[in-house]
């Protein structure tokens, strides 16, 4: 420890003595841990970490799975789900789809997100209760279960945390609820990303007993002794049961289950190893940098090592002292990387767009712990070991007496002179990686951008409005309800026109099956699903919609007209291929199949992601198909948001009780798809990575081209003093900066050809090996580098050979 405490001591006042080297070495080595820190601690959330729940890797999720057909995960019928509780191997809760409930008497009616789940939900998961209680298996049935669940943040917000909350009476959707609990404030279910309240699932009498009908979700959790293969020859075993009897709807499925951690985080992996890996060639490429100013400095020491060891240290006891002074680069960097960490955390999370961000939950709060922090000193000593070894080795092995004759002064061995054009080879290779990765990920995130929705997303407002079911029971008063409402709407200044639909766009939705009137019936299962839309007159001018042919909805297409829709291209193309679709009628199935008679045909429009395939679209008449819950969608001369405000007071201003939820940009939903954000955000992190590490290359290309100058001066001098031209010797210096960037492009590019290939499924209408991209980030790579080596090139050009020829 004393030897240790001397080599720090003199580490220090050797560091103080070169500040300007200490300062750059600092700062190179922080942005690189710091960089690797920042994103460590967002995958250490994202995919190490466990799941908040008791003994998490016990935890599955459960789908329906076809091996051929139209899907290959879908949720179960409330039928299955009960099939599926009788597997003697698993414990198994059932979660349905995020739902709104107005709540009132409280002030301004407000919608609140909230889900429906079996009894038995939350001791699955293994989570219990802050206050009160969860629900009871009796409140699973129908009509019973008129209780809910808080979580903490509604708690918090509705009752100002009042601890005598239990018991207490809320109005939903015109009903009376009992608040029977209050979840802790950590609880959160990422799968249903914004709930702020349960309550019981409530199955309606046809989806009791309808196996077709599938809208509930499942997980499991494996009960004590079993493993991963009994629980999943336990629910083959009763989907085989299930498709054997009910073969009209449940032919050629299973049931198979899935890991909850990758259910909800795997989507996310990709774009976390991608980073993970980018940010490490940062690390990479600062290791070189610093190991290169080592290797320098190292030349100015030689008299000073040579002396240590002809007073007798050994070689060994010399490695340690500069790996001392290395590792203590490494841990200063580390520390103030350690601050940049915190602040790259922050930046990383708020990159996210908001509607993202509420499907990780787990990335909320985020701060540096203590596995951060031991991650941090870890990775710093790892890094001064990484970049001090090898110019250790080389400083401590050279002949003892030429070095002491010569004064200290002698030129760098032939092994270090080519060690530090191997390193500067590296950069440039690893480099060319990053650039190239972030170059396909950036050209993807434009192919994705520039794919046509099949309408104008420029100033479109979406929000939601819902009305008591108890005021609004009649079909007729809803709808004319709703005509006075998109009047009103519609009056606000700024606002051009608006319509109304039952799912906002780019949000998948409601899908059915259908088969045309007059051929023979499929199979229920056999025939492909299609989305289903329902829409106000309108709607199609509103989104900029073109009608193909025929017409769209009028207000004449009532309860009292005769049932219509209208089919997108997509449809009149596949169903209808070599004929006029206008006239035809469709069936979809149902209890009571009743024909709709095709009046028209509308441009496309992506329902799902504008990554996602074109998919089929009915759209039916709101008038004709009325709901007290439904979504407007306004297009505004301005800046939509700007708008909010007077369109929500207009709305309410018809009735108090109104509840309207959910304001946003069309396009701001555009920008928080997983699909957009799975490529936009990687390729602007990348991007920042490859041009931190392009800087630090060229910073390592210009050090090693200006430090072999120096080493050259005579060699140059002589050469001008024999007659040898300017423009000769920036050729010279050029050539060996060629030399160095060419080896360094060619490798790279192999690198990236293999590299590249993990990124395939983060990219869209790209090729992982697109030869434009190759070609156009190796030619800037060699051209900026061109100019790093032209910098010293020319001076070199200026030497003065008198003076060159003194030199030593």
């Amino acid at each position: 420890m004393y030897t240790l405490w001397q080599d720090l001591r003199y580490a220090i006042r050797s560091f103080l003595k070169t500040p300007g080297f200490a300062l750059v070495a600092i700062v190179t080595l922080a942005l690189g841990i710091g960089a690797n820190t920042a994103i460590f601690t967002v995958v250490n959330a994202t995919l190490l970490r466990g799941l908040p729940y008791k003994e998490p890797d016990k935890l599955f999720h459960l789908w329906e799975t076809r091996s051929q057909g139209d899907y290959k995960q879908r949720e179960a019928s409330y039928p299955d789900f009960l099939d599926w509780r009788q597997a003697r191997s698993l414990d198994v809760a059932a979660y349905t789809g995020s739902r709104g409930v107005t709540l009132t008497g409280r002030g301004e009616a407000q919608r609140i997100a909230s889900t429906g789940v079996s009894a038995n939900f939350f001791s699955v998961l293994g989570v219990d209760p802050m206050l009160g209680r969860t629900f009871l298996p009796e409140e699973e049935k129908p009509g019973v279960g008129r209780v809910v669940v808080l979580n903490y943040g509604l708690w918090q917000r509705l009752f100002g945390g009042d601890e005598n909350i239990i018991g207490e009476k809320m109005t939903l959707n015109g009903q009376t609820y009992t608040v029977v609990g209050v979840m802790p404030q950590s609880f959160q279910f990422a799968l249903r990303p914004g709930v702020e309240m349960w309550m019981p699932v409530e199955p309606g009498p046809a989806q009791l007993s309808r196996r077709y009908m599938h809208w509930v979700k499942v997980i499991a959790r494996l009960k004590p002794n079993v493993t991963v293969e009994q629980a999943q020859a336990d629910l083959q075993a009763i989907g085989e049961q299930i498709a054997g009897q009910f073969s009209d709807s449940h032919s050629g499925t299973t049931v198979s289950l899935i890991s909850l951690r990758e259910q909800i985080v795997g989507s996310v992996k990709p774009i976390m190893i991608a980073l993970l890996a980018a940010v490490g060639l940062v690390l990479l490429i600062a290791c070189a940098n610093v190991a290169n100013l080592l290797l320098a400095r190292s030349a100015s020491r030689q008299k000073e090592v040579a002396i240590r060891l002809a007073l007798g240290a050994n070689r060994a006891r010399l490695i340690q002292q500069l790996l001392t002074e290395s590792v203590l680069l490494a841990l200063i960097g580390g520390t103030l990387g350690l601050f940049l960490a915190m602040w790259g955390v922050e930046a990383l999370i708020a990159a996210i767009p908001q509607m993202q961000l509420n499907t990780m939950p787990y990335l909320r709060g985020l701060k540096i712990d203590n596995t951060i922090l031991l991650f941090t000193v870890g990775l710093s000593i790892m890094t001064g070991i990484l970049f001090g070894l090898v110019p250790a080795l080389q400083s401590s092995k050279f002949d003892l007496q030429s070095t002491l004759k010569e004064g200290g002064k002698s030129s760098a061995t032939h092994l270090r002179q080519n060690f530090r054009k191997a390193l500067v080879i590296a950069e440039v290779a690893l480099s060319l990686v990053l650039l190239i990765g972030a170059g396909l990920m950036l050209k993807s995130t434009l192919k994705l951008l520039q794919v046509d929705p099949g309408f104008n997303t420029e100033n479109l407002l979406s929000f939601q409005v819902s009305l008591l079911q108890t005021k609004y029971s009649e079909a007729e008063k809803v709808t004319n309800f709703y005509q006075t409402l998109l009047e009103h709407i519609e009056s606000v200044p700024g606002v051009k026109a608006a319509g109304s639909i039952d799912v906002t766009p780019f949000l998948g939705g409601n899908t059915h099956s259908f088969y045309v009137e007059g051929t023979p019936q499929p199979e229920r299962g056999q025939s492909p699903e299609i989305n289903v839309r329902t829409i106000s007159p309108g709607y199609f001018n509103v989104m900029e919609i073109p009608v193909i042919e025929g017409r769209e909805f009028t207000n004449n297409d009532n309860q009292r007209a005769p049932a219509v829709v209208v089919v997108n291209q997509t449809i009149a193309k596949r169903t209808f291929p070599n004929e006029n679709p206008i006239g035809k009628r469709l069936i979809f199935f149902g209890d009571t199949p009743t024909p709709f008679e095709i009046v028209g045909i509308v441009g496309d429009e992506k329902v799902n992601s504008p990554d996602s395939p074109t998919t089929g679209v009915v759209y039916f008449p709101f008038l004709q198909e009325s709901s007290t819950v439904i979504g407007f969608i306004a297009r505004t001369t301005s800046d939509p948001n700007k708008l909010a405000q007077a369109i929500r007071s207009e709305c309410q201003s018809l009735d108090p009780d109104l509840a309207v939820s959910g304001e946003t940009t069309i396009q701001n939903i555009l920008d928080s798809l997983p699909s957009t954000f799975a490529r936009r955000y990687p390729a602007y992190l990348i991007g920042l990575f490859a041009l931190t590490a392009l800087l630090l290359a060229v910073i390592g290309i210009y050090g090693v081209i200006s430090y072999s100058v120096t080493q050259r001066t005579q060699e140059i001098g002589i050469r001008l003093a024999l007659g040898a031209q300017r423009l000769d010797v920036i050729k010279l210096i050029l050539g060996q900066g060629v030399n160095l960037i060419g080896t360094g492009i060619v490798i790279g590019l192999v690198g990236a050809f293999f590299a590249t290939r993990f990124l395939e499924s983060l990219l869209f209408g790209v090729s992982a090996t697109d030869f434009s991209t190759f070609f156009l980030v190796a030619s800037i790579i060699a051209g900026v580098a061109l100019v790093a080596c032209l910098v010293p090139a020319r001076r070199a050009a200026k030497t003065d050979p008198m003076v060159a020829l003194r030199y030593e």
